[in-house]
């Protein structure tokens, strides 16, 4: 767990769970996760379910296929249109190849993620599921979406600036997927903001952070995606610029970088939360954060920079000690 699991209004830090699969058709996937978890199953539609869990939430599993799931609200709203049931019948059978579904867990407390998401990853894997590595063309993940320790704009800024720090480290540490880096989905942030936001002489309030990420990261497409917690601070700001109904406001970074690796033998979130814990750890650290910052600056100068491994095994030795 990181050093701080407390709010500071003495409520628990949550953290909610996104795991992506492939294999197990969505309908089979609930009931998997309805035997591993317990709780009550509801059907919203038949590409999108709901699993209420006593002292835990609603989970959600769903079909992550945005036409898919939008036909079939229209079905359900018992809209009779045969062509658009055949064509629903059509894309579920692609889905079944390359659309992954996703299960979603609630905000949960960060002290207790360990039992439910395990039974989820043992039981889907028992089931036949498919992770990142099982096709080239399986571009899935695991995204932590996770409650800072507060939300003032100098802590907010910390764990953006360690996540920039880290980010080729993680890339390499975590063996992250080929198919997922040559997606869009886990982008870094363009060079140019990652040396605005890691100068020494960068100390932007709320409104000034929040309008600066905009200006260069108007897009869901960052693999620690701010706009569900900017858009929590200041919704109107962020609807401004960025015009995607996708992006829910809540606290909590969206970090997106992980490889899901359900069908892999021992592997669990453990994995991917304990390089979360590295950007928690360094955002902690003010004085070994900044004189980071400035060591990065000097070493994006190098030519070489983007594509040798210096910048990376600093950080590793850093990690090592750390």
């Amino acid at each position: 767990m990181p050093a701080t699991t407390v709010k500071p209004n003495g409520k628990p830090r949550q953290v909610g769970i996104e795991i992506e699969l492939q294999g197990i058709p969505v309908d089979r996937l609930v009931a998997v996760v309805q035997e591993a978890l317990g709780g009550n199953v509801r059907e919203l539609t038949r590409s999108e379910y709901e699993v209420d869990v006593p002292d835990q939430g609603t989970y959600r599993i769903e079909v992550d296929f945005a036409l898919l799931k939008e036909w079939a609200e229209e079905e359900a709203a018992d809209e009779e249109n045969p062509a658009r049931t055949f064509a629903i019948d059509a894309l579920d059978a692609v889905s079944s190849i390359v659309v992954p579904c996703e299960i979603v867990s609630p905000p949960l407390a960060m002290e207790t993620i360990g039992k439910p998401m395990d039974a989820i990853v043992e039981a889907v894997r028992k089931s036949g599921a498919n992770g990142t590595n099982a096709s080239f063309m399986y571009a899935f993940g695991v995204h932590f979406n996770v409650e800072p320790t507060d939300m003032q704009a100098r802590t907010i800024l910390a764990y953006m600036q360690a996540f920039v720090c880290l980010y080729d480290w993680i890339v390499w540490a975590g063996q992250i997927d080929m198919a997922r880096r040559v997606t869009p989905y886990i982008n870094p942030y363009p060079r140019e903001y990652q040396a605005l936001i890691i100068a020494p002489g960068y100390k932007p309030d709320m409104d000034d952070l929040i309008a600066d990420y905009l200006e260069y990261n108007a897009t869901r497409n960052r693999a620690l995606d701010m706009l569900p917690l900017f858009s929590s601070i200041d919704e109107s700001a962020v609807c401004d610029v960025v015009d995607d109904d996708r992006v829910n406001a809540r606290p909590a970074f969206h970090y997106r970088l992980a490889n899901s690796c359900v069908d892999e033998p021992g592997w669990s979130i453990a994995d991917p939360w304990s390089r979360w814990l590295k950007i928690e750890q360094l955002a902690a650290d003010r004085d070994n954060l900044a004189a980071l910052c400035i060591e990065m600056l000097a070493d994006a100068e190098r030519t070489l920079h983007p594509i040798d491994s210096q910048w990376r095994e600093k950080v590793q030795r850093w990690a090592e000690r750390s």
